[in-house]
């Protein structure tokens, strides 16, 4: 579910603070100091030091975040919070980064005690939504969207509601003309780095309304916001705009996407695999 996993970037992007730059001296030093800030005991400090670790302990979750190194960023936001459990932004990218690292019942319940710490904090309620979809029960994941109002959140966190509600819909293969519109709705909405997410669930919605052609342009279109794209992403879209040059009885030029992803050992590889295998034996589905 690539495109719905854009949930962890917007959850995340609360944390912008952490993004800053520190200007405390030297990678060394401050090294020193990170290894230092896992092993403090919170009660022994006073608020500027514990402020100051707090501050190196947000960059190095921020760090990991970047990596993708979504266990660092765990043990990072943990720490904030021993440090400072009233901390927003460490108790926001802790349920984030237990969703990223696949740990959805810890995940369920750091969210439990973020929204009871933080009730307004509306954005962070798509990720039970996000959960369900990873689990593959999209009905569940449709019921947890529908729950929330989407104009209560703020136009960047709405265009992600637009876009996980219309990835459902096409999942589900309904209500496809709501599908299609909420996917154009969330396009409009998006953020620049967040157009390829748009332009991809755009295109699994075309797909899912038989329209090949439309798919195809919008997954091309999303091809070309390399900045933005993961590896993940970049084989979604592949795998997706082979299926839509085959519904187009295109495909020498389907192979050639399929042949890209193919010797990986993800799941877009292994699909590919076998999709390959359908091709040679002149199979069109």
């Amino acid at each position: 579910m690539e495109t719905f996993l854009s949930v962890f970037l917007v959850v995340a992007a609360g944390a912008a603070v952490i993004y800053a730059p520190l200007g405390v001296g030297t990678a060394l030093w401050r090294r020193a100091k990170v290894r230092r800030a896992y092993h403090v005991d919170p009660s022994e400090l006073d608020a500027d030091a514990r402020a100051e670790l707090v501050r190196l302990l947000s960059a190095e979750a921020a760090s990991a975040h970047d990596r993708a190194a979504h266990e660092d960023a765990v043990k990072a936001c943990r720490q904030i919070l021993r440090l400072d459990p009233d901390d927003p932004q460490a108790s926001r990218m802790l349920v984030a980064s237990l969703f990223a690292c696949g740990q959805y019942d810890q995940a369920r319940e750091a969210l439990e005690r973020h929204l009871t710490a933080f009730p307004k904090d509306e954005a962070v309620r798509l990720v039970p939504a996000a959960i369900a979809c990873e689990m593959g029960d999209l009905v569940q994941a449709r019921e947890h969207l529908d729950a929330m109002d989407p104009q209560a959140l703020n136009e960047h966190d709405r265009a992600l509601w637009f876009n996980n509600y219309a990835y459902t819909l096409a999942s589900l293969k309904a209500d496809l003309d709501l599908a299609l519109e909420y996917g154009q709705r969330a396009l409009a909405l998006a953020a620049d780095p967040d157009r390829q997410f748009a332009l991809r669930t755009l295109g699994v919605v075309h797909l899912a309304r038989n329209e090949a052609k439309e798919a195809e342009a919008r997954l091309r279109e999303a091809l070309m916001q390399r900045e933005h794209l993961r590896p993940g992403d970049v084989e979604f879209t592949h795998y997706h705009l082979a299926l839509a040059l085959q519904a187009q009885n295109r495909n020498v030029e389907a192979r050639r996407h399929l042949e890209k992803l193919a010797d990986g050992m993800t799941p877009f590889a292994q699909k590919a695999r076998a999709r390959l295998r359908g091709l040679a034996h002149g199979e069109g589905g």
